[in-house]
């Protein structure tokens, strides 16, 4: 059986590293679910982020890790895949 949509998000919300806001951005999440062995289905997030004049993109895709804070208050641990806002997630979504 192949991947499956089960959650898209867009929405603004903010990018901290660790504690400090780095600024407000337009965000896309796709949340997907796979089956995985014995029944057992993974989840991913893959997903990307407004970087439209952003100086600091080059900055931000050298980060470590990221955090993005989505309007509803979950939070996203990442990393910036590109300049062109394609993020790679690390973990789920958390409340």
């Amino acid at each position: 059986m192949a991947r499956q949509t089960i959650e898209v998000l867009e929405g603004a919300g903010q990018i901290y590293a660790g504690d400090r806001l780095l600024r407000e951005t337009r965000y896309r999440l796709e949340v997907t679910s796979e089956p995985g062995p014995e029944g057992v289905a993974s989840t991913a997030v893959e997903g990307s982020i407004d970087i439209t004049g952003m100086g600091e993109a080059v900055v931000l895709a050298g980060a470590e890790r990221l955090t993005l804070r989505l309007e509803d208050g979950r939070r996203l641990s990442f990393t910036l895949g590109s300049t062109a806002g394609r993020i790679q997630a690390h973990g789920r979504l958390q409340e």
